[in-house]
């Protein structure tokens, strides 16, 4: 038998000592507090010995230098805040189902990866999002942020790149510094690394398949081009019919990425490209039934597998904000068409001057087409006799409904509608962070930063076009006609629109310049590291929307479109024009080198983006109300990390103050009973990353390379300060008053655990690993009621990685085996329960699924 080489061997040597010590897969969790508590009786007890083996080893992942949220690296022992890196390979053993499944690698970070690849919902702990976008989330490639604000609607940054094998790393911070540095994002932000050329020439080709249908190809190379100057170039290119098949491409498309690198005398230069052509299908909610209190199946549509979307659904034409009517192809889903270039500069100058630079331009189209539910199911019967448009013209017994190829529909049809949305969103931005160090004196280093942002967006919508469907998989649109007085009427449009009367057509176009300034001092004495950090951020954002009248667009015999509102050549303006400072104080003891510990405090602030100002005037009535208050947060931190051979940890205790959500108190009768106010919400939790060896010890290498890696948080969040009637639209449509003082802050989950056990076994012809990751989600709600609860739900995926020799890998890999319902949204049209005799709608996790890689890697 073939003798192991020593290629294979380093390799796998490196890689076992690296990550006997870091977390991997989905990510860690230490499963009981008395194992943290043994690990720190055994360090104190056995310093010496932990030292011992310590230095025997590879250097640690508390020694790997992390860069993101700091003024010039600094080592995750010494990071006096939450961060969480995963290599390449890490991350694919993830198995992500997006960019932003990634990012649950972090303890606390909730990204609701079940509606596809783009348009997530990330929400934060601590953070009262609930569901809306990704406001307190920030995704970068370099440092950079891809845009200016951190979301806006129908963007969430996350939907901005693609993951593939030119990312080296991530790192995901959780608040701290990362209010000072960048942007300045106080809840989370996550940093993707790319790869760049070296001495050697390096690359690898790989085919996917998966079992929904999906088939992609991955490259990837990069190396040396003369002296001093190394590129890389890579990227993929993916079709697939999706889990939820809708009769066409569900996703299709890729990405690819170039980076040129320069070394400097003290230092690099680097530029880097990106193209990015992507369509991925985008999907709401769809039905599901409650039993004994848990969601199920509902009868004849497998939400996870199953789609409303289909051939005859693709496409539509509804009203168009610009006149007369565009074509709505939901195959289009929510992708993005995007281009960057961007650049790096890290440079020592002598003396202890040191100066960086980061700048991105990029900008292209984001552009959202998609089917998003209303009510529940009905019989077409009962729909027929609700319908309001036809009230005084047709009787329901007058109304006809035909399918597309002309056969009847029974009254006992079970149907929905579903809105039709098309967004078309252009956005520019340029970026650009500069920072000049200097040290001091010895351990005190002083750091000045500049930021800027220039960004813009150009908007046209059209929301709220209704289609009449059956409810099944792959549904077909309903045609209604009614005959009345000799006269045709048109109650769908031919394609099954039902209803396109109000709505919301606007076009709208924004632009905003942010300027910061910071200074940042770090500060190490013995085994102590501070640091103290301010910010200044300018903020000059204006923004118009088109106001809005009612147009009767069809003929008097169409009453589907007789009353839609459409730009009326005027224009409502909004505007954000200020200036706030933000801080943050931090203190890590290192009490050994594989030990320590930190205390940190921060506030951070978010300005308004384009839609916060967003206003206009509906049909005479003027929205356009008072600039809303800043939202801020106040973030108090202590946290602890540990590792030897035996175990790693990097566990933390927040407590988070959130102010500045502003309404008007109200009372039952809608009498204001005090100024416009504001609430807010208060969170305190816990959070961990770890893994745990217990046989590190062994010398038989397969025992000896176990592993349980572990990610948990959990947290007591709620509302608070919200005065009289919280008003919210019942699934009736009645307007209800409510309360949510002490609710549950909606979706976020209080209590999530990932757990992966692995094991890696080496052969003379090369290496076999496996995992497993059980992944709990403990309960969470709807919106801020808390009527609406969304249950517990747990997952399994597994994988199996097989190095054969020097070139060759083989991954096989699967999600959700056990085929679970797990709901991460709830009917978010309504307010409140929305059950209704056992039914209800919600998005869950997508069916299970698994796929095979095959690579070439030299």
């Amino acid at each position: 038998m073939r003798q192991k080489t020593d290629r294979v061997r380093r390799a796998h040597l490196a890689k076992t000592q690296e990550t006997t010590l870091r977390p991997t897969g989905r990510g860690a969790v230490l499963n009981s507090v008395a194992a943290a508590v043994a690990g720190i009786l055994y360090c104190a007890g056995s310093a010496n010995a932990a030292e011992e083996q310590a230095a025997a080893t590879a250097p640690s992942s508390l020694d790997e230098i992390v860069v993101t949220a700091s003024a010039q690296g600094v080592k995750k022992l010494d990071a006096s805040y939450n961060i969480v890196s995963l290599s390449l390979d890490e991350i694919k053993n993830s198995n992500p189902a997006s960019v932003a499944d990634i990012f649950k690698n972090s303890p606390g970070i909730w990204p609701e990866a079940s509606g596809g690849q783009t348009g997530v919902n990330i929400d934060v702990a601590g953070f009262p999002n609930g569901g809306g976008d990704s406001p307190y989330f920030t995704t970068m490639i370099q440092g950079s942020p891809l845009y200016g604000s951190a979301a806006l609607s129908f963007m969430d940054s996350s939907s901005l790149l693609r993951f593939d094998d030119t990312v080296e790393r991530v790192e995901i911070v959780q608040g701290g510094p990362s209010a000072i540095f960048s942007s300045g994002q106080a809840g989370a932000t996550a940093n993707f690394i790319l790869r760049t050329g070296s001495e050697k020439t390096t690359g690898s080709v790989g085919f996917t398949y998966g079992s929904e249908g999906s088939e992609r190809v991955d490259a990837f190379i990069s190396g040396k081009i003369i002296d001093g100057w190394y590129g890389s170039i890579g990227g993929f290119y993916r079709v697939s019919d999706g889990v939820r098949d809708p009769q066409y491409p569900s996703d299709i498309g890729g990405q690819v990425t170039a980076t040129l690198k320069h070394d400097l005398d003290g230092g690099s230069l680097m530029f880097w490209y990106r193209i990015l052509s992507d369509k991925n299908q985008w999907y709401a909610d769809f039905p599901y039934i409650v039993v004994n209190g848990k969601p199920e199946a509902y009868p004849g549509f497998d939400q996870r597998n199953h789609t409303y979307n289909s051939k005859q659904l693709q496409n539509f034409q509804i009203p168009s904000p610009g006149g007369g009517f565009w074509n709505d192809d939901i195959s289009n889903g929510r992708g993005a068409q995007l281009n960057y270039f961007g650049s790096n500069l890290d440079l020592k100058l002598g003396g202890g001057w040191r100066i960086y630079n980061t700048f991105l331009f990029d900008g292209g189209y984001i552009p959202t087409n998609a089917l998003v539910n209303n009510g529940n199911p009905a019989t077409l019967g009962d729909f027929i006799a609700g319908l309001s448009t036809i009230t005084g013209i047709l009787t329901p017994a007058q109304v006809q409904a035909h399918y597309l190829n002309g056969g009847a529909v029974p009254l006992s049809t079970s149907v929905i509608t579903e809105q039709v949305w098309q967004v078309r969103k252009k956005l520019t931005n340029v970026t650009d962070e500069f920072r000049v160090a200097n040290e001091l004196f010895d351990g005190n280093t002083l750091t000045l930063g500049l930021y800027l942002a220039h960004y813009t967006d150009n908007d046209a919508w059209s929301l709220s076009a209704n289609a009449l469907m059956n409810n099944a998989p792959n549904a077909n649109p309903i045609i209604l006609q009614g005959v009345a007085g000799g006269n045709i009427y048109n109650v769908t449009s031919a394609q099954g629109i039902v209803n396109a009367n109000g709505g919301y057509q606007i076009l709208e176009q924004g632009k905003a310049t942010n300027i910061a300034a910071y200074l940042s001092d770090s500060w190490k004495i013995n085994g102590w590291l501070f640091d103290a950090s301010v910010r200044v951020e300018h903020i000059d954002l204006d923004q118009q929307t088109t106001n809005l009248s009612p147009v009767q667009m069809g003929s008097n015999f169409d009453l589907w479109d007789n009353a839609v509102e459409l730009p009326n050549g005027t224009y409502s303006y909004g505007r954000e024009h200020n200036t706030m400072p933000t801080f943050s104080v931090g203190a890590n003891y290192e009490f050994n080198d594989h030990m320590s510990a930190y205390v940190r405090v921060n506030n951070g602030v978010f300005f308004d983006n384009f839609d916060a100002v967003r206003c206009n005037v509906y049909n005479g009535s003027n929205g356009c109300p008072a600039n809303p208050p800043l939202n801020t947060v106040r973030n108090y931190e202590v946290g602890f990390k540990i590792q030897n051979r035996y175990m790693y940890i990097d566990a933390a205790a927040y407590d988070k103050e959130f102010k500045g959500l502003q309404y008007q108190p109200i009372d039952v009768n809608h009498v204001p009973i005090a100024p416009n106010a504001t609430y807010g919400s208060t969170a305190r939790g816990g959070r961990i990353v770890g893994s745990v060896n217990p046989f590190a010890g062994f010398d038989i290498q397969a025992v000896r390379d176990f592993k349980i890696a572990v990610n948990a948080e959990y947290e007591k969040a709620h509302y608070k300060d919200f005065q009289g009637c919280f008003f919210y639209q019942d699934i009736t449509g009645k307007t209800i008053c409510g309360s949510i003082n002490g609710q549950q802050l909606a979706r976020l989950p209080k209590f999530q655990i990932r757990v992966t056990p692995s094991d890696t076994q080496i052969f003379p012809w090369g290496s076999v690993t496996e995992y497993v990751t059980y992944e709990h989600v403990g309960e969470h709600f709807q919106d801020n009621t808390g009527l609406n609860p969304l249950g517990t739900y747990y997952d399994l995926a597994a994988g199996i990685v097989t190095e054969l020799g020097d070139n060759w890998e083989i991954r096989l890999q699967g999600t959700n085996l056990t085929n679970q319902i797990g709901l991460t949204e709830g009917n978010a049209r309504f307010g409140g329960n929305t059950a209704q005799n056992g039914v209800n709608f919600g998005r869950s996790i997508l069916g299970r699924q698994g796929s095979i890689e095959l690579k070439y890697k030299f």
